[in-house]
């Protein structure tokens, strides 16, 4: 302890007698939490949360505001038929383009290449991939999951892995069924091209009440993130980030909806910024599609 402080000390003993027990508190709360599966920080709570089926326990991570609904988890290498997911008007069909053709072809018109190789993660029922097929600069589609559901020649097993990279990956409404969010986070930062762009979507937690937050809850949601908790998932993974607002925010779904675009390619950066700036909002399906309250069996997304 300095000179200076020492004086300070002494002069205000009932102070710093305050402060040392403020940071002995903090000592304890770093060392006795669980960690952060974002940040890995210690600084984490676990708080009950009452709902009308059943109660839930949260765990809070009070340094990047990651939240983590770590018993509501959901097998999905069980899932024996795509059936086991709900269509809703977000979905698309053979005559019905959904979410991640919108996403895709927002990807697209950002990376600003031809013969793309596009894959789409964790997309259920939805027939988007053949609507994504028919974009001009695309080449191929592939199918990735953690269980093949369809009778597509072009599939990865997202947990085999695969030695084929991506130009463009479209992940939608599946990064919050996430149990280890920076080793899945990882796996698809590590199938993109060095020009590649990742876009996902999901709800992106405000800091408000949680507790009255039903994305949270859906059967499957796992991983509640904040803008804090991607910048630190981006960094981790040497990844450039970016969250935009997709139109269907303006609708049922919430205001919460956020597109998470990453990327290594500092072209891919300008290429955002410039397909932004004038639009105030990103393209998506139909904005009076409702939110997906998840299948009879499960949910991805």
């Amino acid at each position: 302890m300095t000179t200076r402080r020492l004086d300070r000390h002494l002069q205000h003993p009932v102070a710093a007698a305050r402060g040392a027990l403020r940071r002995a508190r903090r000592l304890v709360k770093s060392l006795g939490g669980t960690q952060c599966l974002v940040c890995g920080s210690r600084r984490t709570h676990v708080t009950t949360v009452p709902r009308k089926r059943r109660t839930y326990e949260i765990r809070v991570c009070e340094r990047c505001g990651y939240l983590s609904n770590f018993d509501n988890t959901v097998d999905y290498t069980a899932f024996d038929s795509v059936d086991n997911f709900k269509l809703t008007p977000r979905v698309g069909t053979v005559d019905h383009r959904g979410r991640e053709y919108f996403m895709a072809e927002m990807g697209v018109d950002i990376v600003r290449r031809d013969g793309l190789q596009v894959m789409v993660f964790g997309a259920g029922r939805s027939l988007d991939y053949q609507h994504i097929g028919k974009l001009p600069q695309v080449e191929r589609v592939v199918m990735s999951d953690v269980v093949e559901l369809t009778s597509e020649t072009d599939f990865i097993n997202i947990l085999d892995g695969t030695d084929e990279r991506f130009d463009l990956i479209v992940a939608c409404e599946v990064v919050e069924h996430f149990a280890d969010p920076v080793t899945e986070f990882q796996r698809l930062f590590d199938l993109l091209t060095p020009e590649g762009l990742l876009v996902c979507s999901t709800n992106i937690y405000d800091g408000g009440n949680f507790a009255k937050h039903t994305y949270l809850y859906l059967r499957g949601h796992l991983s509640y993130y904040s803008e804090a908790a991607i910048a630190h998932l981006a960094r981790k993974g040497g990844v450039h980030h970016d969250l935009r607002t997709p139109e269907i925010a303006l609708g049922k779904v919430g205001p919460r909806k956020r597109y998470l675009l990453f990327t290594r390619s500092e072209a891919n950066v300008r290429n955002t910024e410039a397909y932004f700036a004038d639009r105030q909002y990103a393209p998506s399906e139909d904005q009076t599609a409702f939110e997906d309250q998840g299948p009879t069996f499960g949910t991805v997304g």
